[in-house]
């Protein structure tokens, strides 16, 4: 059988040990350290059917087999009611599974074709020669991944999956994400109010890269970055979400305030995912956070009937003072600290902001079917912000460096329970960086061009 060829992936960690060998660390894997590798199961035909627990990864260095991370998330199509514990909505989408939410578990405990499995691109090497495989594993089971930056370092890198006769840990006894749902009411299933928040959380993401805390659904308010030479100071006073600039009618607060419900809460060796939905009169409006342990990706599914704008914005907090603001609209950059600025607006495709606290790279994609939309961006950086467009609906009473997509026009209805509707979705790609090093053109590249997997027999 010849390989099965696809272009997917997104970001990764560690170098620690691979200096160690004396090695030179080359190859595409090596120059891109954040990026994963996801597949779904219907890429690896013989791992179908296997238990996700059954599930190996390993590299070849050195002549010898290394185990490395991977993890397996099951996917299934579910009604958007069952996410509500409530009758079918008539509107089904492909999502990740939980046992510990309305969602529950996939109806198919085994690696089905919609399931996916993450690894890390950083973990794979050199080329095993055929017949050589790891002990205790399934004769016929393996599956060889090569890994291609068209873009960059020609050499390529592989890894390699198999099903086991054992029982060692798919993790390899590491983990890379920490994820902490800390729902203050207690068990989910038993306290969380769907049909009227709030509902409180301490919930933490920890990396060896950048913690997060979530105070509720929709309320991100927390960002440190820990990457070397950082100081780890909390940079977010919040994550925030508008109609327009002092509209506080519709904010992440009011999303919370209104019925919503979590889909998953995940946390594995090789990532972590966060989902949910419900905002106010978008019931099914849903975001999704993807934690790795250099990235994390906010995807957020608009579904919701027509609205006059949205926007989606970080605002930072005090503690920023001092970073360097950037994006593709305003090279020149402007220094975040509460002294309004004059900031190039457009339809910006990244943003950075870098200093003694870290570095801090987004790149923003805005995929929709909407005839001629267009959108800009927003940025006001004022310790003391006054006049109605000023206000600040949520969080601090100031606005650091607040900056981000700002959809200024109206938008059609995306709610599929309505026809006729429309698509939109808004994916905001994180990079937690060293002190000077955010990269706003990079980072967009590596989006675009994500590295290439081919998946072929391993015998």
């Amino acid at each position: 059988m010849g390989p099965r060829t696809r272009s997917w992936a997104r970001r990764a960690p560690a170098l620690l040990a691979l200096v160690a060998t004396g090695f030179a660390l080359s190859g595409c894997a090596f120059q891109r350290p954040e990026d994963p590798v996801v597949l779904t199961g219907s890429e690896l035909p013989r791992l179908i059917g296997a238990p996700p627990g059954k599930i190996l990864a390993y590299r070849y260095i050195q002549d010898q087999w290394q185990q490395v991370p991977v993890q397996v998330d099951e996917r299934a199509v579910i009604d958007f009611g069952t996410v509500y514990d409530d009758d079918p909505y008539g509107v089904q989408v492909l999502t990740y599974t939980d046992p510990g939410t309305f969602v529950g578990p996939d109806p198919d405990p085994t690696l089905d074709g919609n399931d996916e499995v993450a690894l890390m691109g950083i973990d794979s090497w050199s080329r095993a020669p055929a017949g050589a495989h790891p002990p205790n594993v399934v004769a016929g089971s393996g599956e060889e991944l090569r890994i291609h930056d068209a873009t960059g370092d020609p050499i390529d890198t592989y890894v390699y999956l198999y099903r086991q006769t054992g029982n060692l840990d798919p993790g390899a006894g590491r983990s890379y994400v920490d994820y902490d749902f800390g729902l203050l009411s207690g068990d989910y299933k038993g306290t969380y109010r769907l049909n009227d928040g709030p509902n409180p959380e301490d919930s933490t993401v920890t990396t060896s890269f950048y913690s997060r805390h979530f105070s509720d659904r929709w309320t991100g308010d927390g960002l440190r970055i820990t990457a070397p030479g950082a100081s780890g100071v909390d940079i977010l006073d919040r994550h925030k979400n508008l109609f327009a600039p002092g509209f506080c009618d519709r904010s992440e607060d009011t999303f919370n305030d209104a019925e919503g419900a979590f889909i998953v809460n995940k946390s594995g060796p090789v990532r972590a995912i966060r989902s949910y939905i419900g905002a106010n009169s978008g019931p099914l409006t849903g975001r999704q956070h993807v934690f790795y342990e250099r990235r994390e990706e906010i995807t957020t599914f608009l579904r919701v009937h027509a609205i006059p704008a949205v926007m989606d914005f970080f605002d930072y907090s005090p503690a920023a003072s001092g970073m360097t603001y950037r994006s593709d609209a305003d090279g020149d950059g402007a220094t975040i600290d509460g002294i309004p600025d004059q900031v190039d607006a457009g339809e910006i495709g990244w943003e950075t902001v870098d200093g003694a606290q870290g570095g801090l790279s987004i790149v923003h994609r805005i995929s929709t079917d909407v005839p001629g939309l267009d959108w800009t961006s927003y940025h006001l950086d004022d310790s003391t912000p006054s006049g109605p467009s000023q206000t600040q609906c949520t969080g601090d009473a100031f606005a650091y460096g607040s900056s981000g997509p700002w959809i200024n026009e109206g938008i059609p209805n995306t709610d599929p329970r309505s026809t006729p509707f429309y698509s939109l979705t808004d994916r905001r790609t994180l990079f937690y960086e060293l002190p000077g090093k955010s990269d706003g053109p990079r980072r967009s590249a590596q989006v675009d061009s994500p590295l290439q997997v081919s998946v072929a027999p391993h015998d």
